[in-house]
């Protein structure tokens, strides 16, 4: 009998009910044991050997978090003060000092930094909005709280106290070595999840000082043994972005170990930490009122104003595993999507994923691999969701639930489908091996009415040396609708990467068979068979030229008869110089099979950036070469290129413009234009106060010509209570829109006039407020 997922739903909600009636929170902390642990090995907790230990000071009197380091704590608290670089001379003393101070109590672990410059002039900070100091000199704190080198925590400041955090994973951000040879890359952190702590940060004569205070309650952490101590993977990082990029590190990283996790520290000897539960409540509050375009006048029309209100729980149930369950969620979108160009793509383009709900805890449920497995962009408009996430030992969970009233949104009341709605199931299993190592399992199932669509799939990753990682996925699908027959579908793929000081090489394989399909997930291509080779090599001057270094790549693609659809092979040469300036050659010589034609294609391209000043930066590339044009079939010659740049003309402003321009012209018919399109887009960040800022997008766009104009302010107390108030305005070439003027199920023009036409706008507002006990 089939479970039906609105039953698992009932069944989340009463294992949330009895997790806050059976398991009370305790309100005092781990009593003291009179039993001694051993200090184990770092080998025996998957460290390299020699890595750095280090123990904090307990203390009775927490610092105030004001950015001045004159409380009574830091004057015995455990002192960090020896670092080394990562990059860009490897294992080289740090050319600055940092003193870095550690102390913590029953509730929070707190940090006290002092970042010294000898020449203060090349530091860079900003006041700019939460996990936006990117093109800061930051200093960021790294846990693995588990110890088991599969996920850890980023948390990180800069000289005006602006915060940013997010996690890293292995074999996803951060644990695995950059895209080329060039070793372990300081982790990329995804900045989506956001934790509640406190910094502040000062501007001092040779540099800045900043604290920390993260509580206890915004991690996931295993709970020892009565009176045994936490022992947790540990980094610290300085970045001095003006000295070529200079990477910091507490434990030593070298480029030789593909692992960041191993290379850690070790935070030992807390004890005593509060095993109070995390129950957070987030009542939200969002109004909008919006107009777009009546086919049946035809003309603009504004919309009454349409409020609404939510509130979404989170609970620690263990201070490991949490559950989420939001009422009406909000899953208003105060980003925008990236611009991509759309014109002549043969396959769709994908979208990440910007709301708040979904994007939490998304790490779990990635899953590396030629198909996207979990796209919940898929899920357009829930009434509400659950979520149940966190670890178990050597298990890591994950279940999300949500029903969707977009399919249901017909107009006859007659269609089986009026107001029906969909109902999506997501399970992810995963069970840890060994260091950054571990056999995983994703169940996906969405159902509408007799509909469905069903993925079941097994993975593992697999670190075999240092430098050497391998990984497989075997994915099934079974898909139904009510005008289409059952079909059975299947993705396979294996790779393996080493990753060195010097040498980077990969194989890779995989096939999607032509039936594989999925509603909850994203496929951008069916079936083929793909074999994919690279093999680069990375030289180290480490003076005026900091790297440099070829790259020879080799691609085939089969379709399910056997025939060569796809070939290319290319070549990459990749600089870095000093003073931040990059620079990035391709050439590539594909073959394309479209509509049974083998098309011979040659291209060229070229990149760089250029970031010498705090002030500015900019950049583009350039793109050269063949390229078919899918809707008559033939071969043309394409020309891309494009150019940013970006201004801090003062600490609290930030501008960024970029251009983007494709033209393709038919060789064979005096390069006539078969198409031009250019996007030009424009970001401007103000940072009036700590807590007010705003936000301003204008894109236009001359391939459909349209022109977006979005502003923003936002008011945030912290990561949780935040006030958002929006305008967003669209336009279109008045006699570019069609619509259905007559109802006969046929689209047409519904205007016959130049000039822009409004089609979209709203006016929105957002307010919600984070409850934490």
């Amino acid at each position: 009998m089939r479970v039906q997922p609105h039953r698992i739903l009932l069944r989340s909600i009463l294992v949330f009910g009895l997790s806050l009636a059976v398991i009370p929170p305790k309100l005092t902390a781990q009593s003291p044991s009179s039993v001694s642990y051993p200090s184990p090995s770092l080998e025996d907790l998957g460290l390299l050997p020699g890595r750095p230990r280090i123990t904090p000071t307990r203390t009775d009197e927490p610092p105030t978090i004001d950015g001045v380091l004159d409380d009574a704590v830091w004057e015995n608290a455990a002192h960090i003060s020896e670092f080394t670089q990562q990059s860009p001379l490897d294992g080289e003393p740090a050319t600055e000092e940092t003193d870095v101070y550690i102390a913590y109590d029953s509730d929070h672990i707190y940090f006290g930094l002092h970042v010294h410059y000898r020449d203060p002039s090349i530091m860079r900070a900003n006041r700019v909005e939460r996990d936006r100091a990117y093109s800061d000199d930051l200093m960021t704190i790294y846990f693995d709280t588990f110890l088991d080198q599969q996920r850890g925590y980023d948390f990180d400041v800069n000289g005006y106290g602006v915060q940013g955090d997010g996690v890293i994973t292995a074999g996803g951000n951060g644990g695995r070595g950059g895209s080329r040879g060039a070793g372990p890359a300081i982790p990329r952190a995804d900045r989506s999840w956001n934790a509640l702590f406190e910094t502040a940060g000062q501007i001092v004569e040779d540099g800045y000082t900043a604290e920390m205070a993260i509580p206890f309650k915004s991690l996931r952490y295993p709970t020892p043994a009565q009176g045994e101590p936490h022992r947790w993977g540990f980094q610290i990082v300085r970045e001095v972005k003006s000295k070529n990029e200079e990477n910091q590190v507490w434990a030593p990283i070298s480029r030789d170990e593909i692992s960041f996790f191993a290379q850690m520290g070790l935070l030992e000897g807390m004890t005593q930490l509060s095993t109070s539960r995390n129950l957070e409540i987030l009542p939200t509050l969002t109004a909008i009122q919006y107009g777009n375009i009546d086919p049946a006048v035809p003309g603009f029309v504004n919309q009454a104003a349409d409020p609404d209100a939510g509130v979404n729980f989170k609970y620690g149930i263990t201070s490991n595993l949490t559950a989420d369950f939001t009422v009406n969620p909000d899953f208003s979108q105060i980003e925008s999507d990236r611009p991509q160009i759309e014109v002549n793509r043969r396959y769709p383009l994908f979208f990440s994923e910007l709301r708040p709900f979904f994007v939490e805890g998304a790490e779990i449920f990635n899953i590396i691999a030629p198909v996207t497995f979990v796209h919940t962009r898929t899920i357009v408009d829930p009434d509400y969701g659950a979520k149940l996430s966190g670890q178990l030992g050597r298990f890591s969970l994950g279940v999300l639930t949500a029903n969707d009233r977009a399919p249901g949104k017909v107009d006859d009341p007659s269609d089986p489908a009026f107001s029906q709605k969909a109902q999506t199931l997501i399970t992810r299993v995963r069970y840890d091996l060994y260091a950054e190592s571990h056999l995983g399992a994703i169940v996906t199932n969405r159902e509408f009415r007799d509909d469905y669509s069903r993925v079941f799939g097994l993975d593992g990753n697999f670190r075999l040396s240092p430098t050497v990682v391998a990984d497989f996925r075997l994915v099934s699908s079974r898909y139904k609708t009510h005008t289409e027959k059952e079909s059975d579908g299947h993705m396979v793929s294996t790779r393996i990467v080493q990753n060195s000081r010097n040498i980077r090489w990969t194989l890779f394989a995989f096939q999607v068979s032509p039936e594989f399909d999925t509603d909850v997930g994203f496929v951008r291509r069916r079936g083929y068979r793909n074999l994919t080779s690279d093999l680069g090599y990375q030289f180290w001057p480490e003076n005026w030229m900091i790297n440099w270094g070829p790259e020879i790549s080799y691609t085939r693609n089969y379709d399910y008869e056997g025939i060569l659809q796809d070939e290319n092979i290319g070549l990459q040469l990749a600089f870095t110089f000093a003073r931040n300036i990059t620079l990035n050659a391709n050439v590539n010589r594909d073959m394309e099979r479209f509509e049974g034609i083998n098309f011979h294609q040659k291209g060229f391209s070229v990149r760089g950036n250029i970031d010498t000043n705090p002030r500015y930066s900019f950049g583009g590339n350039l793109s050269l070469g063949d390229q078919i044009y899918y809707v008559g079939s033939s071969l043309g010659y394409q020309i891309g290129w494009s150019v940013n740049s970006t201004l801090r003309p003062l600490d609290r402003l930030q501008a960024r413009l970029s251009l983007n321009s494709r033209r393709l012209t038919d060789p064979r018919n005096g390069d006539e234009e078969l198409f031009s399109v250019r996007t030009i887009r424009g970001t401007t960040n103000i940072q009036f106060t700590d807590r007010l800022g705003m936000r301003n997008i204008t894109e236009y766009n001359t391939g459909n010509d349209t022109f977006n104009f979005n502003v923003l302010f936002n008011y945030r107390i912290n990561a949780g209570t935040v006030f958002f108030l929006g305008y967003d305005d669209h336009y279109q070439q008045a006699d570019l829109i069609e619509g259905d003027r007559d109802g006969d199920g046929l689209r047409e023009q519904l205007f016959y006039t130049g000039g822009l036409q409004r089609t979209n706008r709203a006016i929105f507002l957002k307010l919600q407020y984070l409850l934490r006990y």
